[in-house]
């Protein structure tokens, strides 16, 4: 009986470990997105998303082009941008993956010589997919939850 508990016990634990590898995966390629846009390293953004990705909610960008149309509009009207990652939560079937993710999402802007922040609350709804072995994001929903723009002190 002793054996047989243990078994199961090793047996879960392995099987968890799989799952949270499984999720980390999905996890890795969220935070690379921050980063990306945040660093503004647009040119690595086939290393997360499918040619066929698109950004759906407020926006409706189709392929990376589409989604570079919206990154040359947030260069142009703010000078940094920090994407804070929360709660991930989702799930894979097979090669798709399922989720959401909780982000505030600041924008620092100069407005009539003073500097500004807008905040935004973002629930994404996340659809990832795995080819070949490889995961990147095939759809984003952008869900803004609400806004707050507010003065900050200035900075170099």
């Amino acid at each position: 009986m002793r054996k047989i508990f243990f078994l199961i016990f090793f047996i879960s634990i392995f099987l968890g470990a799989k799952t949270m590898e499984i999720n980390n995966e999905a996890k890795k390629v969220i935070h690379q997105y921050a980063e990306i846009i945040d660093s503004r390293n647009f040119n690595e953004l086939d290393s997360i998303m499918w040619p066929d990705f698109s950004m759906t909610g407020g926006y409706d960008l189709k392929g990376i082009e589409g989604f570079m149309g919206a990154m040359d509009y947030l260069v142009a009207t703010y000078s940094k941008t920090m994407h804070f990652i929360g709660n991930i939560d989702g799930s894979w079937d097979g090669d798709i993956y399922q989720g959401k993710t909780y982000c505030i999402a600041s924008h620092i802007f100069e407005d009539n010589g003073t500097m500004k922040k807008l905040d935004m609350g973002i629930i994404y709804e996340d659809t990832l997919e795995r080819r070949g072995g490889i995961v990147k994001f095939v759809n984003r929903d952008f869900n803004l939850q609400w806004q707050k723009t507010e003065t900050i002190d200035s900075f170099e």
